[in-house]
Order: C-alpha cells, then structure tokens, then sequence
C-alpha cells in the first residue's frame, strides 16, 4: 500500500493507493491547534505503508509534522513530490519548472493521463488557480489569484465601512445585489467565475478546440453555479500522486 498526501494551504487530503486503485479521499483542516491529534488520528486508520508520497503547499511547518509523526509511526521516510520540467507526458510552461506549485503540476498530469485533449484546470481554495494543457501535454502556463474567501476577508478587514454594512440576509447568484453582504459574497464569486470564462476562451484561441473544464478544491462550490458545463474532480491532486506512485 502506498500512502498519498496533498497538503494544502488549509487542508490536508490523503487516501491510499492499494494494488493501482485510489481509495476515496479523507480531509482536515490542519490549521489549527489540534494539527498533532489530527495526524495521529488519519496515522491510525491506515496500515503500514511501503511508500508515502506528498505534495506540499502548505508550508514547512506542516511538512515538518508529517514527517515527524510518519517517522515515528512506522520508520517509513515520507517522499516530498516536486515539480519537474516534463513527466507522464506533461511538458512544464515555466521558465524555472521547479516553482510552479506542485499541486498545480500533480493536477496538470492527472488530467492528462485521465483523458488526452485540451483542459482548462481551474482549483478554488484559498487561492484560486487556473491551467490550462494541450491534448499533446503540453503546459500552457496558469493564473494564480485570492480565493473566495480570502477576497471577502480582504474587503472586510481593507475597508473602512463595508464591514458594518453586512447582515445576515442571505445571497442570491446573481450579479446586482440589493444588500452590502450579497453584494460582497457574489461580487467575488462572480469576479472569479468570470475570470474562468476569460481562460476558457483564451483557451479556445490557442488550442482551436474548446477545453474541458475540471474543477477541483474546497471552495468550488462557491464558483460552481455561475460557471458552464464543468466536471468536478475532488481529489485531482491525489490522482496526480497515484500516477507518480505507479509510474503510469
């Protein structure tokens, strides 16, 4: 069995790939004070590993409380996944391969080995990402901007009286709003869908074919009902660890 990881910048994924087949995914929050109990608590409900593999974006401080609580747990040496310049069929876009978030790269190469055509891979979390492959493999390159509710918390706590504004009334999806809250919630989520159409359509233009959106992260609810016909993948970056793991 081979123990996968995606750590992000607020949650931690994992599941186990056993004889080639991913299991579904568990997730926490790890950034709060009960990080340590949580690792233990994920540690025990699996079975020693031969291998552990990990995508880390979430920082070195978690990195850190991965690897002490794995160590001692079993004596196995987690592997840290990096970012490469080419792999399964996936070329790298960037200048300096290695900087490109390795969340971002495990993604490209799990829409890639999962089918072979155009996509535009969009995750919303914290931040929200889009990038964009070819059916050849080849990285278009990626946009990185604040996820929904790093946009909201932004305004809120950068302004001076729209936070005295918000009420409890509740949001509607649509573009003019009549209260400062929904104002402020779609305001954002519509900013980011919009930003989506961008890519799509820049998308089409370099490729000549429109691409498969794949939606994938925490927050993609958020973005999801103001967006087209999309495909949600929930554990995309675990999926890019397993091709790693089985050298697909």
């Amino acid at each position: 069995m081979i123990l996968l990881l995606d750590i992000g910048n607020t949650r931690l994924k994992w599941a186990e790939l056993r004889d080639g087949v991913l299991a579904p995914q568990s997730a926490f929050a790890h950034g709060n004070g009960d990080r340590a109990q949580r690792l233990q608590d994920m540690l025990r409900t699996a079975t020693k590993p031969d291998r552990v593999l990990i995508s880390n974006v979430g920082g070195p401080e978690i990195a850190a409380a991965c690897t002490d609580a794995i160590r001692a747990r079993w004596s196995v040496e987690p592997e840290f996944v990096v970012s490469t310049a080419e792999a399964f069929g996936v070329v790298n876009a960037y200048r300096e391969p290695e900087k490109l978030g390795v969340d971002r790269w495990l993604a490209v190469i799990a829409t890639h080995a999962m089918q072979r055509g155009a996509a535009c891979i969009v995750s919303v979390g914290t931040a929200m990402t889009i990038d964009g492959v070819d059916a050849s493999g080849r990285h278009l390159g990626g946009v990185i901007v604040p996820g929904p509710h790093l946009m909201i918390s932004s305004l809120l706590s950068n302004t001076s009286d729209i936070a005295t504004r918000m009420s409890d009334e509740q949001t509607v999806h649509r573009v003019f709003a009549n209260h400062t809250k929904a104002a402020v919630h779609q305001g954002c989520a519509q900013a980011l869908a919009g930003l989506i159409d961008r890519a799509l359509a820049e998308m089409e233009r370099e490729v000549g074919a429109r691409p498969r959106l794949l939606l994938t992260g925490g927050a993609c609810d958020i973005v999801a009902p103001l967006i087209g016909t999309h495909e949600r993948v929930e554990d995309l970056v675990l999926r890019g660890l397993a091709v790693l793991a089985r050298g697909d």
